[in-house]
C-alpha cells in the first residue's frame, strides 16, 4: 500500500537552503567525495586520444573523406553535449558544478571510438569501444558523473557518428601514401562506380551497393533523454519511523532521465527488447525530528544528504499480434534486474547508513498503438514486474515520426512505481518522466 504522504510530512516539514554547491555543503560526506588518481588521469587522456587517433589515422592512410567525417562527427557531438550541459544545468554528484548531464569526457571518447568502428570495422572498433567504456567508467568512479550522464554521452556520440560516417572505401577516388627507397609520394586510384550510388544518404541506403541485396531493418537502437520528478519516495527502516525523500530540498534538481532501448528482430512477428534505465538523485534537508536508518541516528536540526539509485536492466520476448495491420498490438514476457542503493549521511560526513540490494524479477509487457500514416504513429505501453520483495509497474506513451527508413524521432511521457519490501527496509517510490527519443534502425 502507498503510505499516505500526510503520515510523513510531520517528519520533514522544514526545508532550509542547504546548497550542495556551497563550500561548506560538500564538506566531508562520503556521498560527495570525489576520487582522483591513475584511473581518472588515464580517462582524461583517452577521451582526447580516441578522436585524435581517428583523425590522425585517417590522414595517415590518405583517407581525407574519413578525416572530414570524424571532424564533423566530433564537432556535432561536442555541440550537442555542451548545449545540453548548459541548458539542463544538472548538479554533479560531487556537488561542485551544474554541468553534469551528459558526460563530455564520455561523448568525446565514444565519438572517436564510433568513427573508428563505423569507418574501419570491428577489428579496430571493438578495442576503441573498450577504451571509451573505460573513460565512462572512470567518470563514475571519480564521482563526477551519474550513470545516465555517461549513457547519454556515449549514445549521442555513437548516433552522431552513424549519421556522418560511411564505411571506408565508399569512394571512387582512393588516395594512399606511396613510400619507396628513393621516393615519397601519394598514390591515386580512381575506379568509377566503386562506391556505388552517389546520391543522397537516403538513396544510398536503398541501393544495391557492392552487388549486395537490400536487407530488412529489423533491429533498432533508441536513446531516450529528458527529465524525471519524484511524486513520492517513502523509506522506512523496519526498526524506525519512516520518512519521504521527496520532502528533502531540491538542490540537486533537475533530475535527468536517460534510457537505452535495443529491439532485435527475430522475424516478422517476434523480437527481443532490451532496456537499461538508471535513475539517480541526491538531495539535502535539515531535519526537525530524529530519524534512524540502518543503525545510524540523525538528530533534529542536523543537515543530512540522501543518495538514491535504481538501475534497471530488462529483457523481454515480444510478439506482434497484428503484423499486417495499422494497429500495433505487442505482448510479451521477460525479466528485470534491479540494483537499488539508498544512502544517508550527515552533510559533514562520518555517519553513513546505507541499504544496497539486487533484485531479479519476472515481468510481463504489452503495447497498443496505431499507425496513422507511414510516417506517424502513437502507442501506449505497460510493463509489470513482481515478487515478494520487489514489484514495479511502468506506464508510458509516445508519438513517433519516421524521418526516413533508418531514423525516427519521438516524444514520450511515463510513470514508474516500484516497491521494495525486504527484511531490513521498505521503500515505496513513484517517478514521472518525459522527454524525446531518437531511433536508428539497422
Amino acid at each position: 500500500m502507498m503510505t499516505p504522504r500526510a503520515s510523513v510530512k510531520c517528519l520533514l516539514p522544514t526545508l532550509m537552503a542547504a546548497s550542495l554547491a556551497s563550500p561548506t555543503a560538500y564538506g566531508k560526506s562520503e556521498i560527495l567525495e570525489g576520487q582522483s588518481g591513475t584511473v581518472s588521469e588515464v580517462g582524461d587522456v583517452v577521451q582526447i586520444a580516441l578522436p585524435a587517433a581517428g583523425l590522425i589515422g585517417a590522414l595517415w592512410i590518405g583517407d581525407t573523406e574519413g578525416a572530414w567525417q570524424v571532424t564533423k562527427g566530433v564537432a556535432a557531438t561536442a555541440a550537442i553535449t555542451h548545449t545540453l550541459k548548459f541548458g539542463v544545468e544538472r548538479l554533479r554528484p560531487d556537488g561542485t558544478e551544474s554541468n553534469s548531464f551528459p558526460s563530455g569526457h564520455t561523448s568525446a571518447a565514444f565519438s572517436g571510438a564510433a568513427f573508428i568502428h563505423h569507418r574501419y570495422g570491428n577489428a579496430y572498433g571493438i578495442p576503441a569501444y573498450a577504451a571509451a567504456a573505460f573513460v565512462g567508467g572512470s567518470r563514475i568512479w571519480a564521482n563526477r558523473h551519474y550513470m545516465d550522464d555517461v549513457l547519454a554521452g556515449g549514445s549521442i556520440a555513437v548516433m552522431t557518428s552513424l549519421y556522418f560516417t560511411d564505411p571506408y572505401a565508399q569512394t571512387d577516388l582512393v588516395i594512399a601514401p606511396s613510400l619507396g627507397e628513393d621516393h615519397i609520394g601519394l598514390a591515386l586510384s580512381y575506379t568509377p562506380g566503386l562506391a556505388g550510388n552517389k546520391g543522397p544518404r537516403s538513396e544510398r541506403e536503398k541501393s544495391h551497393d557492392w552487388g549486395q541485396q537490400d536487407k530488412p531493418l529489423n533491429n533498432s537502437y533508441t536513446l531516450m533523454i529528458g527529465g524525471f520528478d519524484t511524486d513520492t519516495n517513502y523509506i522506512r527502516d523496519k526498526q524506525e519511523t519512516g520518512f519521504d525523500l521527496n520532502g528533502f530540498s531540491k538542490e540537486s534538481e533537475p533530475n535527468t532521465y536517460a534510457s537505452a532501448l535495443v529491439n532485435w528482430g527475430m522475424g516478422k512477428q517476434q523480437y527481443l527488447s532490451f532496456r537499461f534505465t538508471p535513475l539517480e538523485a541526491r538531495d539535502t534537508s535539515v531535519l526537525n525530528q530524529d530519524i534512524g536508518f540502518n543503525g545510524k541516528r540523525y538528530a533534529a536540526g542536523s543537515e543530512v544528504i540522501a543518495a538514491y539509485r535504481s538501475w534497471n536492466l530488462s529483457a523481454d520476448y515480444m510478439f506482434n499480434l497484428m503484423p499486417k495491420s495499422d494497429w500495433i498490438v505487442n505482448v510479451g514476457a521477460g525479466i528485470s534486474l534491479i540494483d537499488q542503493w539508498i544512502r544517508l549521511d550527515d552533510l559533514e560526513g562520518g555517519n553513513l547508513g546505507e541499504f544496497n540490494d539486487f533484485f531479479i524479477v519476472p515481468a510481463a509487457a504489452a503495447e497498443l498503438g496505431y499507425r496513422f500514416t507511414p510516417a506517424v504513429k502513437a502507442s501506449l505501453g505497460y510493463r509489470i514486474t513482481g515478487l515478494s520483495d520487489f514489484d514495479s509497474s511502468a506506464f508510458w506513451g509516445n508519438v513517433t515520426y519516421q524521418i526516413n527508413e533508418r531514423w525516427a524521432a519521438s516524444l514520450f511521457y511515463g510513470q514508474l512505481e516500484q516497491t521494495s519490501d525486504t527484511d531490513e527496509y521498505y521503500n515505496d517510490a513513484r517517478f514521472n518522466f518525459a522527454g524525446f527519443a531518437v531511433t536508428y534502425s539497422f
